[in-house]
């Protein structure tokens, strides 16, 4: 079985901000790091400040649908 690297920062109300897909509507492009993200940015749900969010590192299986995919 295959698997994918996950990486996502997830703010305590559940919003999960995973750099790889990034967040378009507010402007930050798949790719961008969680700490190149402005120091003021919060919780697009919650409003809580950045240094809220905890880092989450796991491994999910890639099915054959979504294998060769980036998300």
């Amino acid at each position: 079985m295959e698997f994918r690297k996950v990486h996502l920062y997830q703010c305590p109300c559940g919003y999960q901000y995973e750099p790889d897909k990034g967040d378009p509507g507010c402007g930050w492009e798949p790719g961008t790091p969680f700490d190149q993200l402005p120091e003021q940015c919060t919780c697009l749900r919650c409003q809580r400040a950045k240094l809220h969010f905890r880092e989450k590192k796991f491994a999910v299986p890639v099915s054959e649908h979504t294998r060769g995919r980036n998300s």
